[in-house]
């Protein structure tokens, strides 16, 4: 408020506040854009010379699967819908089939998705389709990796793709809904937040939390859970640059309770939930990995 704009330096420079996008970063929006963006900079490499910079077999509005095969590497799948989905991972052939699944929720993509505008014309996803590959098309860069601003985001900050920076920023991890991982996700994440009272919710009235240290030895109940970390746990610590802050790490993106602690240490939690509330009966952080 009250900024006198006629006072600003004019340098003739501007930052760029959505970022400059790519070919492959407007064929996301397509089902199996996601995948061919990833094939694009995947086949770089690997030193794939003769590979192609469309992946036509990935391409399609279509309900169902798309597989492509990238030579001397293995099959890729694009899946359109969730129903698709769950048709696919009825049984565990996929995981023999496939090196790299990706799967879109709406048909067609986010193209066909809940906030795009409703048409009724029955080529409508085709058109949009359409309109992002030859955006991608015309677009200077086409692939992931080539992007400057991608480039300079790794040179300053992320250091490499799958480094412990990147990991911690740009994935995700899973859990089934109520299983006693999930239950730990949601745990931790608010430890690390330090709320107090989302961590004791998640607690059976009788449940206890083992800390596992002469210190604190074993808390329970809601209110001593709730209490202890809103009152005995340190401040929560600053964020460093280009790292956030030190959090609890699901080690495993989709098995498991092993967690890289905010000091680097690997430990392992047993979690008991009770079947009939889905309440935490009791959380042990055990000495290490086990």
């Amino acid at each position: 408020r009250n900024i006198p704009f006629a006072s600003l330096g004019n340098d003739g420079t501007y930052d760029s506040p959505l970022g400059d996008s790519s070919g492959a970063g407007a064929i996301f929006g397509a089902s199996g854009g996601v995948l061919e963006a990833a094939l694009r900079t995947a086949a770089d490499a690997l030193g794939i010379k003769d590979a192609p910079i469309d992946w036509h077999d990935c391409r399609g509005v279509s309900r169902g699967v798309k597989v492509a095969s990238v030579p001397g590497v293995g099959q890729v799948a694009a899946v359109s819908s969730i129903g698709s989905a769950i048709e696919l991972l009825s049984n565990d052939s996929w995981k023999d089939d496939f090196i790299f699944i990706e799967v879109m929720a709406c048909p067609g993509g986010c193209l066909g998705g809940g906030g795009e505008p409703k048409s009724d014309d029955p080529q409508c996803l085709e058109k949009r389709a359409k309109g992002i590959y030859k955006i991608d098309s015309d677009s200077k860069v086409r692939k992931s990796h080539e992007n400057k601003q991608v480039l300079e985001l790794y040179e300053t900050c992320l250091g490499r793709p799958l480094s412990e920076t990147s990991e911690k920023l740009l994935h995700s991890t899973y859990a089934p809904r109520g299983s006693p991982r999930e239950k730990l996700a949601r745990f931790l994440d608010a430890v690390d937040h330090r709320d107090g009272k989302t961590a004791a919710a998640l607690f059976a009235e009788d449940g206890l939390w083992d800390t596992h240290t002469p210190q604190y030895g074993i808390l329970r109940g809601p209110v001593e859970i709730q209490n202890f970390i809103e009152t005995q746990l340190p401040p929560v610590p600053p964020q460093v640059p280009c790292e956030g802050r030190p959090r609890h790490r699901l080690v495993s993106p989709t098995e498991g309770t092993d967690v890289i602690m905010p000091t680097g240490q690997t430990v392992h939690f047993e979690v008991d939930v009770d079947d009939t509330c889905g309440s935490i009966k009791s959380l042990t952080r055990m000495d290490a990995s086990v």
